[in-house]
Protein backbone atom coordinates (compact mmCIF):
# COMPACT_ATOMS: atom_id res chain seq x y z
CA UNK A 1 0.00 0.00 0.00
CA UNK A 2 1.29 3.57 -1.09
CA UNK A 3 2.66 5.43 2.17
CA UNK A 4 0.14 8.35 0.84
CA UNK A 5 -2.72 6.60 0.88
CA UNK A 6 -5.98 8.45 -0.51
CA UNK A 7 -9.12 9.44 1.77
CA UNK A 8 -10.39 6.24 0.06
CA UNK A 9 -8.48 3.05 0.80
CA UNK A 10 -9.25 0.05 -1.41
CA UNK A 11 -9.39 -3.20 0.71
CA UNK A 12 -9.67 -5.24 -2.57
CA UNK A 13 -10.27 -4.38 -6.11
CA UNK A 14 -10.23 -6.79 -9.20
CA UNK A 15 -9.93 -5.15 -12.43
CA UNK A 16 -11.48 -7.50 -15.68
CA UNK A 17 -10.79 -4.38 -18.07
CA UNK A 18 -9.05 -1.16 -18.20
CA UNK A 19 -9.58 1.03 -21.15
CA UNK A 20 -6.78 3.16 -23.06
CA UNK A 21 -8.44 6.22 -22.50
CA UNK A 22 -8.55 5.66 -18.10
CA UNK A 23 -4.93 6.81 -18.31
CA UNK A 24 -5.72 9.92 -20.35
CA UNK A 25 -8.30 10.83 -18.13
CA UNK A 26 -6.17 10.43 -15.05
CA UNK A 27 -3.66 12.36 -16.14
CA UNK A 28 -5.79 15.47 -17.89
CA UNK A 29 -8.03 15.39 -15.14
CA UNK A 30 -6.80 13.83 -11.81
CA UNK A 31 -9.98 11.57 -11.61
CA UNK A 32 -10.33 7.85 -12.19
CA UNK A 33 -13.74 6.96 -13.74
CA UNK A 34 -13.92 2.93 -13.81
CA UNK A 35 -15.88 1.32 -17.37
CA UNK A 36 -16.21 -2.65 -16.78
CA UNK A 37 -14.31 -2.13 -13.31
CA UNK A 38 -15.49 -4.56 -10.05
CA UNK A 39 -14.44 -2.38 -6.84
CA UNK A 40 -14.81 -3.54 -3.04
CA UNK A 41 -13.82 0.10 -1.15
CA UNK A 42 -13.73 0.97 2.50
CA UNK A 43 -14.34 4.41 2.76
CA UNK A 44 -13.24 6.40 5.41
CA UNK A 45 -15.89 9.02 6.64
CA UNK A 46 -16.42 11.20 9.78
CA UNK A 47 -17.76 8.73 11.85
CA UNK A 48 -16.00 6.06 14.01
CA UNK A 49 -17.18 3.08 12.34
CA UNK A 50 -16.47 2.59 8.47
CA UNK A 51 -18.95 2.34 6.31
CA UNK A 52 -20.28 -0.49 3.92
CA UNK A 53 -18.12 -1.89 0.81
CA UNK A 54 -18.46 0.21 -1.89
CA UNK A 55 -19.58 -1.00 -5.11
CA UNK A 56 -19.55 2.26 -7.75
CA UNK A 57 -23.31 2.14 -9.55
CA UNK A 58 -22.42 3.61 -12.96
CA UNK A 59 -19.00 3.87 -15.16
CA UNK A 60 -19.32 7.71 -14.18
CA UNK A 61 -18.80 6.83 -10.28
CA UNK A 62 -16.13 8.66 -9.08
CA UNK A 63 -14.33 6.22 -6.57
CA UNK A 64 -11.01 8.77 -6.03
CA UNK A 65 -9.43 11.88 -6.70
CA UNK A 66 -6.55 13.64 -6.00
CA UNK A 67 -4.43 16.68 -7.83
CA UNK A 68 -2.54 16.38 -10.77
CA UNK A 69 0.07 18.55 -11.24
CA UNK A 70 0.18 20.35 -14.73
CA UNK A 71 3.94 19.74 -16.64
CA UNK A 72 5.53 22.92 -17.49
CA UNK A 73 7.47 23.05 -21.36
CA UNK A 74 10.39 23.25 -19.10
CA UNK A 75 11.70 20.13 -17.25
CA UNK A 76 13.55 22.13 -14.75
CA UNK A 77 10.50 24.69 -14.45
CA UNK A 78 8.34 21.61 -13.62
CA UNK A 79 10.94 19.67 -11.24
CA UNK A 80 11.11 22.95 -9.22
CA UNK A 81 6.85 23.28 -8.63
CA UNK A 82 7.15 20.24 -7.86
CA UNK A 83 9.37 20.15 -4.96
CA UNK A 84 7.44 23.81 -4.11
CA UNK A 85 4.16 21.97 -3.60
CA UNK A 86 5.72 18.66 -1.97
CA UNK A 87 5.61 20.23 1.39
CA UNK A 88 1.95 21.52 1.09
CA UNK A 89 -0.30 18.60 2.80
CA UNK A 90 -0.86 15.33 1.26
CA UNK A 91 1.46 15.94 -1.52
CA UNK A 92 5.49 14.60 -0.41
CA UNK A 93 5.63 11.73 -1.07
CA UNK A 94 4.12 11.13 -4.80
CA UNK A 95 5.81 14.92 -5.96
CA UNK A 96 9.15 14.03 -4.00
CA UNK A 97 8.89 10.76 -5.84
CA UNK A 98 8.15 11.65 -9.53
CA UNK A 99 10.69 14.99 -9.28
CA UNK A 100 13.40 12.46 -8.57
CA UNK A 101 12.18 9.74 -11.19
CA UNK A 102 12.07 13.18 -13.70
CA UNK A 103 15.85 14.69 -12.07
CA UNK A 104 17.51 11.28 -12.93
CA UNK A 105 17.66 10.91 -16.86
CA UNK A 106 18.15 14.42 -16.68
CA UNK A 107 21.20 14.26 -14.45
CA UNK A 108 22.47 11.35 -16.13
CA UNK A 109 22.76 13.51 -19.43
CA UNK A 110 23.74 16.98 -17.43
CA UNK A 111 25.60 15.30 -14.79
CA UNK A 112 27.33 19.20 -13.81
CA UNK A 113 24.12 21.08 -14.19
CA UNK A 114 24.03 23.15 -10.94
CA UNK A 115 20.37 23.30 -11.10
CA UNK A 116 19.34 19.72 -11.33
CA UNK A 117 22.23 19.08 -8.94
CA UNK A 118 20.47 21.06 -6.08
CA UNK A 119 17.22 19.87 -7.19
CA UNK A 120 18.20 16.86 -6.35
CA UNK A 121 20.24 17.37 -3.13
CA UNK A 122 16.53 18.49 -2.15
CA UNK A 123 14.78 15.32 -2.77
CA UNK A 124 17.56 13.56 -0.96
CA UNK A 125 17.13 15.95 1.88
CA UNK A 126 13.95 14.94 1.69
CA UNK A 127 14.49 11.48 2.29
CA UNK A 128 17.11 11.57 5.14
CA UNK A 129 19.81 10.71 2.14
CA UNK A 130 21.97 13.57 4.05
CA UNK A 131 25.36 12.03 3.00
CA UNK A 132 24.35 11.75 -0.82
CA UNK A 133 22.43 15.67 -0.46
CA UNK A 134 26.09 16.30 0.97
CA UNK A 135 28.07 15.20 -1.72
CA UNK A 136 25.83 17.14 -4.25
CA UNK A 137 25.86 20.34 -2.68
CA UNK A 138 29.94 20.10 -2.56
CA UNK A 139 29.76 19.36 -6.05
CA UNK A 140 27.43 22.74 -6.56
CA UNK A 141 29.81 24.94 -4.24
CA UNK A 142 32.95 23.83 -5.80
CA UNK A 143 31.55 25.19 -9.13
CA UNK A 144 29.81 28.01 -7.68
CA UNK A 145 30.62 29.38 -4.41
CA UNK A 146 28.20 32.01 -4.45
CA UNK A 147 25.23 29.42 -4.86
CA UNK A 148 23.78 31.04 -1.01
CA UNK A 149 20.75 28.17 -1.17
CA UNK A 150 23.52 25.38 -1.38
CA UNK A 151 25.75 27.07 1.56
CA UNK A 152 21.91 27.31 3.76
CA UNK A 153 21.11 23.83 2.78
CA UNK A 154 24.96 22.59 3.79
CA UNK A 155 23.87 24.24 7.08
CA UNK A 156 20.47 22.82 7.74
CA UNK A 157 21.60 19.36 7.36
CA UNK A 158 24.49 19.97 9.40
CA UNK A 159 22.79 21.25 12.05
CA UNK A 160 19.66 18.17 11.71
CA UNK A 161 23.06 15.82 11.98
CA UNK A 162 24.19 17.66 15.58
CA UNK A 163 26.86 18.86 13.66
CA UNK A 164 26.70 22.03 15.15
CA UNK A 165 30.55 23.77 14.12
CA UNK A 166 30.13 22.86 10.82
CA UNK A 167 26.78 24.17 10.07
CA UNK A 168 27.65 27.24 11.88
CA UNK A 169 30.65 27.65 9.10
CA UNK A 170 28.23 27.12 6.09
CA UNK A 171 26.08 29.66 7.50
CA UNK A 172 29.05 32.19 7.89
CA UNK A 173 30.21 31.09 4.19
CA UNK A 174 26.27 32.34 3.00
CA UNK A 175 27.00 35.45 4.79
CA UNK A 176 30.31 35.60 2.68
CA UNK A 177 28.40 35.45 -0.68
CA UNK A 178 25.95 38.40 0.04
CA UNK A 179 23.67 36.69 2.08
CA UNK A 180 23.64 38.77 4.83
CA UNK A 181 19.99 38.42 6.29
CA UNK A 182 19.42 34.97 5.43
CA UNK A 183 22.64 33.98 6.63
CA UNK A 184 22.10 35.90 9.56
CA UNK A 185 19.31 33.90 10.72
CA UNK A 186 21.44 30.92 9.85
CA UNK A 187 23.43 30.97 12.62
CA UNK A 188 20.49 32.49 14.69
CA UNK A 189 19.35 28.96 14.51
CA UNK A 190 22.63 27.21 15.35
CA UNK A 191 22.96 29.15 18.41
CA UNK A 192 19.46 28.14 19.74
CA UNK A 193 20.03 24.57 18.83
CA UNK A 194 23.20 25.24 20.88
CA UNK A 195 21.33 26.47 23.94
CA UNK A 196 20.47 29.90 23.78
CA UNK A 197 16.81 30.18 22.63
CA UNK A 198 16.00 33.69 24.72
CA UNK A 199 19.21 35.51 23.03
CA UNK A 200 18.33 33.91 19.69
CA UNK A 201 14.66 35.11 19.57
CA UNK A 202 15.49 38.26 20.53
CA UNK A 203 18.16 39.23 18.01
CA UNK A 204 15.55 37.18 15.30
CA UNK A 205 12.89 39.50 16.55
CA UNK A 206 15.09 42.65 16.26
CA UNK A 207 16.58 41.06 12.35
CA UNK A 208 12.94 40.71 11.33
CA UNK A 209 12.25 44.54 12.74
CA UNK A 210 14.64 46.20 10.39
CA UNK A 211 14.72 44.10 7.24
CA UNK A 212 12.02 45.79 5.48
CA UNK A 213 10.08 43.51 2.51
CA UNK A 214 10.76 40.24 3.09
CA UNK A 215 9.47 37.84 0.19
CA UNK A 216 6.61 35.87 0.73
CA UNK A 217 8.56 32.36 1.11
CA UNK A 218 11.49 33.45 2.88
CA UNK A 219 8.71 34.77 5.77
CA UNK A 220 6.91 31.51 5.98
CA UNK A 221 10.54 30.04 7.01
CA UNK A 222 10.94 33.25 9.52
CA UNK A 223 7.43 32.46 11.23
CA UNK A 224 8.25 29.30 11.89
CA UNK A 225 11.39 30.10 13.66
CA UNK A 226 10.17 32.53 15.93
CA UNK A 227 7.02 30.29 16.91
CA UNK A 228 9.13 27.93 17.20
CA UNK A 229 11.55 29.45 19.98
CA UNK A 230 8.53 31.53 21.35
CA UNK A 231 7.19 28.24 22.21
CA UNK A 232 10.30 26.83 23.70
CA UNK A 233 10.40 29.53 26.28
CA UNK A 234 6.27 28.54 27.15
CA UNK A 235 5.36 32.19 25.29
CA UNK A 236 2.20 31.12 23.86
CA UNK A 237 1.11 33.95 22.78
CA UNK A 238 4.01 35.35 21.11
CA UNK A 239 3.99 31.86 19.36
CA UNK A 240 0.61 31.99 18.25
CA UNK A 241 0.89 35.94 17.02
CA UNK A 242 4.14 34.56 14.80
CA UNK A 243 1.89 31.72 12.94
CA UNK A 244 -1.27 34.73 12.71
CA UNK A 245 -0.55 35.96 9.47
CA UNK A 246 -1.28 33.62 6.96
CA UNK A 247 -4.34 30.87 6.03
CA UNK A 248 -3.49 28.23 7.50
CA UNK A 249 -5.36 25.92 4.37
CA UNK A 250 -2.32 27.87 1.92
CA UNK A 251 0.73 26.50 4.50
CA UNK A 252 3.13 23.57 4.59
CA UNK A 253 2.40 20.78 6.87
CA UNK A 254 5.55 21.99 8.88
CA UNK A 255 3.53 24.88 9.26
CA UNK A 256 0.55 23.25 10.15
CA UNK A 257 2.30 20.98 12.51
CA UNK A 258 3.83 23.68 14.60
CA UNK A 259 0.73 25.17 14.95
CA UNK A 260 -1.15 22.12 16.37
CA UNK A 261 1.75 21.90 18.79
CA UNK A 262 1.00 25.23 20.23
CA UNK A 263 -2.82 24.72 20.53
CA UNK A 264 -2.30 21.13 22.26
CA UNK A 265 0.06 23.26 24.61
CA UNK A 266 -2.96 24.76 25.49
CA UNK A 267 -5.38 22.42 25.58
CA UNK A 268 -7.21 24.09 22.75
CA UNK A 269 -7.86 20.41 21.11
CA UNK A 270 -11.54 21.06 19.55
CA UNK A 271 -9.75 23.56 17.45
CA UNK A 272 -6.88 21.32 16.27
CA UNK A 273 -9.54 19.21 15.28
CA UNK A 274 -11.81 21.73 13.79
CA UNK A 275 -9.36 23.57 11.93
CA UNK A 276 -7.07 20.92 11.08
CA UNK A 277 -9.37 17.77 10.65
CA UNK A 278 -11.07 19.31 7.01
CA UNK A 279 -7.30 20.62 5.66
CA UNK A 280 -6.15 17.18 6.04
CA UNK A 281 -9.73 14.94 4.86
CA UNK A 282 -9.27 17.82 1.69
CA UNK A 283 -5.94 17.00 1.52
CA UNK A 284 -4.70 14.23 -1.82
CA UNK A 285 -3.21 11.89 1.18
CA UNK A 286 -2.94 11.98 4.93
CA UNK A 287 0.18 13.04 6.50
CA UNK A 288 2.27 11.22 9.34
CA UNK A 289 2.78 14.15 11.20
CA UNK A 290 -0.68 16.18 11.34
CA UNK A 291 -2.68 12.37 11.99
CA UNK A 292 -0.59 12.30 15.04
CA UNK A 293 -1.63 16.05 16.20
CA UNK A 294 -4.93 14.61 15.12
CA UNK A 295 -5.23 11.88 16.82
CA UNK A 296 -3.74 13.70 20.07
CA UNK A 297 -5.95 16.01 20.19
CA UNK A 298 -8.81 13.41 19.96
CA UNK A 299 -7.07 11.61 22.72
CA UNK A 300 -7.07 14.80 24.73
CA UNK A 301 -11.19 14.98 24.54
CA UNK A 302 -11.63 11.54 24.95
CA UNK A 303 -9.69 11.67 28.33
CA UNK A 304 -11.56 14.41 29.59
CA UNK A 305 -14.74 12.31 29.46
CA UNK A 306 -16.36 15.11 27.12
CA UNK A 307 -16.16 12.29 23.89
CA UNK A 308 -15.60 8.96 22.68
CA UNK A 309 -14.36 8.76 19.21
CA UNK A 310 -11.26 7.09 17.80
CA UNK A 311 -11.39 8.55 13.87
CA UNK A 312 -7.77 10.04 13.84
CA UNK A 313 -6.39 7.31 16.18
CA UNK A 314 -7.32 4.69 13.58
CA UNK A 315 -6.02 6.69 10.90
CA UNK A 316 -2.82 6.98 12.49
CA UNK A 317 -2.36 3.72 13.74
CA UNK A 318 -3.02 2.76 9.47
CA UNK A 319 -0.51 4.70 8.80
CA UNK A 320 1.99 3.53 11.32
CA UNK A 321 1.60 0.00 10.39
CA UNK A 322 2.64 0.73 7.10
CA UNK A 323 5.92 2.34 8.23
CA UNK A 324 7.02 -0.80 10.83
CA UNK A 325 6.03 -3.36 7.89
CA UNK A 326 8.88 -0.80 5.86
CA UNK A 327 10.99 -0.87 8.72
CA UNK A 328 10.48 3.31 7.46
CA UNK A 329 13.11 4.79 9.35
CA UNK A 330 12.86 8.55 8.03
CA UNK A 331 9.37 8.76 9.94
CA UNK A 332 11.19 7.23 13.10
CA UNK A 333 9.80 10.06 14.91
CA UNK A 334 6.47 10.20 14.19
CA UNK A 335 6.53 6.43 15.38
CA UNK A 336 8.37 7.05 18.48
CA UNK A 337 5.86 9.33 19.63
CA UNK A 338 2.80 7.32 18.31
CA UNK A 339 4.49 4.44 20.90
CA UNK A 340 5.39 7.60 23.83
CA UNK A 341 1.70 8.88 23.49
CA UNK A 342 -1.17 6.67 21.66
CA UNK A 343 -0.19 3.35 22.45
CA UNK A 344 2.09 3.18 24.86
CA UNK A 345 5.00 0.89 24.47
CA UNK A 346 8.20 1.57 26.21
CA UNK A 347 10.32 -0.89 24.06
CA UNK A 348 9.12 0.51 20.66
CA UNK A 349 8.79 3.98 21.73
CA UNK A 350 13.04 3.62 23.15
CA UNK A 351 13.58 1.61 20.10
CA UNK A 352 12.00 4.14 17.48
CA UNK A 353 13.79 7.05 19.33
CA UNK A 354 17.28 5.87 18.98
CA UNK A 355 16.62 4.65 15.49
CA UNK A 356 15.84 8.33 15.06
CA UNK A 357 18.28 9.85 17.09
CA UNK A 358 20.73 8.22 14.48
CA UNK A 359 19.99 10.59 11.66
CA UNK A 360 18.16 13.69 13.33
CA UNK A 361 19.58 15.38 16.23
CA UNK A 362 17.90 18.50 16.77
CA UNK A 363 16.18 19.63 20.26
CA UNK A 364 12.99 17.85 19.24
CA UNK A 365 14.67 14.69 18.46
CA UNK A 366 16.75 15.02 21.63
CA UNK A 367 13.62 15.67 23.41
CA UNK A 368 11.86 12.56 22.29
CA UNK A 369 15.02 10.59 22.99
CA UNK A 370 15.04 12.24 26.70
CA UNK A 371 10.85 11.14 27.20
CA UNK A 372 11.70 7.01 25.69
CA UNK A 373 14.53 6.80 28.06
CA UNK A 374 12.82 7.91 30.76
CA UNK A 375 9.15 5.54 29.88
CA UNK A 376 11.79 2.82 29.50
CA UNK A 377 13.27 3.59 33.12
CA UNK A 378 9.86 3.98 34.92
CA UNK A 379 8.40 0.49 33.28
CA UNK A 380 11.70 -0.84 35.14
CA UNK A 381 11.14 0.13 38.58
Amino acid sequence: MDENMPMQMFTAYTIKTLKTNLKTKLKSCGIIRFKNVFILAFLFITSPVFSESYIPKSEQSIVAKWTVPKPAKQPKVFIAQLIKDASKPGLASRYYGRASALLKPLLAASPNDVELQFYSATVLQHYHQFDQAQQLLTQILQQQPSHISAWLMKANIHMVQGDLAAARKACVQALGQGGLFVSTVCVLEVNAEQGQVEQSYQQLKHVVSVAGDIPHEENIWLKQILADLAQRQQLTQQANAHLAGYPLTEMPVSYLALWADIQLSEQQNNSVLNTLGPIVLSSDSFDDALLLRLALAEQNINLSGNSISTIWKNRLKQRIDIRLKRNDTAHAADIARYYLDIKPDQSKALYWAEMNWQQAKLHTDKRILERAKAAQKSSNI
